[in-house]
């Protein structure tokens, strides 16, 4: 057996009487603490009883959402307790540990907090269907030809994730179109936390700074008068996904959790394209369009596409004149 130090139930507890110390303390500093909590979901009591029809039972959602949520928090309070980023909010975190390998947990927590709830924001047992919104259905034809070829796309890729994954529908802010991008483990789609930095944080710490107090000293003002748009754009965090979103080039828009935790309660290892496809089911829209509509598409005439977007069909017959839907994926994903 290792020894305590090294054993993380030993770290956990020196962390749990640091918290313990912390919030008790009567200093200034506390009084301006955010205690990091799970976010209440609308309509949790329901989902709690019932699950997410047709995606959750609600022994599933309780560990998908509940348990794995509160750990998260858990742990997010831990790693933050008695720093600067005690302040921020999980996406605010995960943007500011995002390049320092010596706060590689703290990153872990706030983004997973994020991606977990951004996940939990968009799913409903009466969702709001694509159709229904308009200038949101012109936006995916736009970007992909038709709605059953996002869909077959996203559940493609994210079958395709052998290892824990988000995969996200995002706005690509350089073209205005929807695209679909995968994030490994804990990874964060906004590009504000990928842009280069002009002081490589992973290997060195800034000369006024001591190397062993660095992850307890990380200041937003510290990156106040850097040239580089990243380092530069800390000196203020985006407050929310919306801001990190239009900051970093990409806004995502929906996403799929592909950690196990999230489906093999439910389905087991054989039925990960069940869940994949009971998930979209359970999808809402509406949160969807929320997302899109500040990002200038509110005012997006309601016209059809010039030309009008490809007939799809799909493989059991339909429309005579269209394209299988199977090519028509295909050629959209460039896998033919």
């Amino acid at each position: 057996m290792p020894p305590s130090r090294l054993r993380p139930t030993g770290l956990l507890s020196g962390c749990s009487n640091l918290t313990r110390n912390f919030l008790v303390s009567s200093s200034s500093s506390i009084v301006r603490r955010t205690i990091f909590n799970v976010p209440i979901i609308e309509g949790i009591n329901t989902k709690l009883e019932n699950g997410i029809p047709p995606v959750y039972s609600p022994s599933q959602f309780q560990v998908a959402w509940k348990e794995y949520q509160t750990h998260l928090i858990d742990r997010l309070n831990l790693a933050t307790a008695g720093t600067n980023l005690q302040t921020q909010h999980p996406l605010q975190v995960a943007l500011l540990t995002s390049r320092d390998s010596d706060q590689a947990a703290t990153f872990n927590y706030a983004s997973m907090a994020h991606n977990n709830h951004f996940f939990f924001q968009s799913l409903s047992s009466s969702p709001t269907r694509p159709e229904s919104i308009s200038t949101l259905t012109l936006t995916i034809q736009e970007s992909f030809g038709h709605i059953d070829i996002l869909k077959e796309s996203f559940i493609a890729t994210a079958l395709a994730c052998f290892s824990n994954a988000f995969v996200w529908l995002v706005l690509d802010h350089y073209n205005k179109k929807l695209k679909i991008l995968t994030t490994y483990n804990s990874g964060t789609p906004y590009g504000l936390s990928h842009r280069r930095q002009s002081v490589d944080v992973n290997t060195t710490t800034r000369p006024h700074q001591d190397p062993n107090t660095f992850p307890f000293s990380l200041q937003a003002s510290d990156y106040s008068n850097s040239s580089d748009n990243y380092t530069r754009s800390l000196a203020e965090v985006p407050s929310d996904s919306e801001a990190a979103g239009r900051e970093g080039g990409y806004s995502p828009l929906l996403c799929v959790n592909m950690w196990e935790h999230a489906w093999l309660v439910d389905y087991g290892f054989d039925k990960k394209e069940d869940y994949l496809n009971n998930w979209w089911e359970a999808v809402d829209w509406g949160v969807v369009w929320n997302r899109l509509e500040p990002h200038g598409f509110a005012s997006k005439p309601n016209r059809q596409l010039h030309g009008g977007p490809a007939p799809v069909r799909d493989d059991t017959g339909g429309d005579a004149g269209g394209t299988k839907l199977a090519d028509e994926v295909a050629r959209w994903t460039g896998s033919r």
